[in-house]
C-alpha cells in the first residue's frame, strides 16, 4: 500500500522519537512511503540545527502534493497543530483518500479547537494514542482500507416495519436512507472487537 506520512518539523527534538517510530511501523507493515522525507530532515537538523531558512518550500510543497496525488491513504501525525499539516489532510480529503490523523493524548500542545475539529468527511479518521498505542491504529487503518475504497451496490430486503422506520428517518434527520444504512453500519463496526482484529492482520 502506498502512504503519505507526514508530520511536522516544528519541535522536532522533542517528538522526533515519536515520528520516527511511526515511519517504522508503517515501513514494518510493508507500507511503501511516498516523499519518505523524515530520515533526510532528521539529519539535517542533526547537522545544521532547524533548516527554516534553508528548506527548498516550493520544491517540498510540490512533493509533498505529488505523494497525496498518488497514495492510497494518507497518515498525518498532529499531535503538533500546524497550518502545513492542516493543509495537507485537507488536500488529502479532497483528492479523496482515506485519512488518519494521529494525536498524542495530552500533549503539551493543546489543540482543544483546532482546525481539525471543524472537517467532517466519511474518509477521515481521527484517533488519539498514549505511548505506542499507534501501532493498533495504524493496523487497524490500514487493514480497513486495503482492498480499496469507494462505494458499491448491495441489495438487501427489509421487512415493512424496517422500511417504514427507514423512510421515516430519512425525512426525520434529512438523511438518504443509505447515509443512514451506512452510519448503522459504520457504528457497529467501530464496537466490533472481532473485526478490529481481523483487519489488524
Amino acid at each position: 500500500m502506498k502512504v503519505w506520512f507526514g508530520c511536522t518539523s516544528l519541535d522536532w527534538e522533542k517528538h522526533r522519537g515519536r515520528y520516527i517510530n511511526i515511519r517504522k511501523e508503517l515501513i514494518d507493515s510493508g507500507s511503501v512511503l511516498l516523499f519518505d522525507w523524515i530520515p533526510e530532515t532528521d539529519k539535517y537538523i542533526d547537522e545544521h540545527g532547524h533548516p527554516e531558512r534553508e528548506r527548498d518550500i516550493k520544491g517540498i510543497f510540490q512533493k509533498i502534493v505529488e505523494a497525496i496525488n498518488k497514495c492510497d491513504v494518507s497518515i498525518t501525525e498532529y499531535t503538533v497543530p500546524n497550518f502545513s499539516s492542516s493543509h495537507q489532510i485537507s488536500l488529502s480529503l479532497a483528492r479523496q483518500k482515506p485519512t488518519l490523523v494521529l494525536k498524542q493524548k495530552n500533549p503539551s500542545h493543546g489543540w482543544n479547537n483546532s482546525y481539525i475539529d471543524a472537517v467532517s468527511s466519511p474518509l477521515l479518521v481521527v484517533k488519539e494514542y498514549e505511548g505506542d498505542g499507534y501501532k493498533d491504529i495504524v493496523k487497524e487503518f490500514l487493514g480497513q482500507f486495503k482492498n480499496g475504497y469507494g462505494q458499491e451496490r448491495y441489495n438487501f430486503v427489509l421487512d415493512r416495519r424496517e422500511k417504514y422506520y427507514l423512510d421515516w428517518a430519512s425525512e426525520k434527520y434529512s438523511k438518504s436512507r443509505s447515509e443512514i444504512l451506512r452510519d448503522l453500519i459504520e457504528e457497529k463496526m467501530e464496537k466490533d472487537v472481532d473485526y478490529k482484529e481481523l483487519i489488524k492482520r
